[in-house]
């Protein structure tokens, strides 16, 4: 019986991180890229789950899930840094296995939080950032 349990949860592990792969494989092919969730701390102070994609332009902006106008990042875009998230501050709000990468737009902060899985394809779509 505890077998059996056991297989069931690494078939349903595996069959996960496949369905993640194809669905991120999909959306970088549509020109959208992976799920994420934008903070601007001196705006709206939440984050907010939405989609990272870079532009024909090669402008970045950002779609809110699941609906909503997109909204078009300032063009100088600075890393600052990347951490995981801390428990006090973000872990409640953003998955505490993810990634908080942060920018800096004109003096004000922008925290992008990425699962890890997906840290590539966000490294590919900020890679001149």
């Amino acid at each position: 019986m505890l077998m059996a349990i056991v297989v069931l949860v690494l078939v349903g592990f595996v069959t996960d991180r496949g369905r993640r792969r194809v669905g991120l494989r999909r959306a970088l092919r549509t020109g959208s890229g992976p799920l994420c969730m934008l903070k601007w701390p001196q705006r709206e102070g939440r984050w907010r789950p939405g989609r990272l994609s870079k532009g024909a332009d090669g402008r970045l902006t950002w779609t809110p899930a699941p609906r909503g106008a997109e909204v078009a990042l300032p063009a100088e875009l600075r890393c600052t840094g990347s951490r995981k998230p801390s428990w006090w501050r973000e872990a409640l709000a953003v998955n505490p296995s993810s990634r908080i990468l942060e920018y800096e737009a004109a003096g004000e902060p922008l925290l992008i939080a990425v699962f890890v899985d997906d840290s590539e394809a966000m490294a590919e779509i900020l890679g001149e950032v």
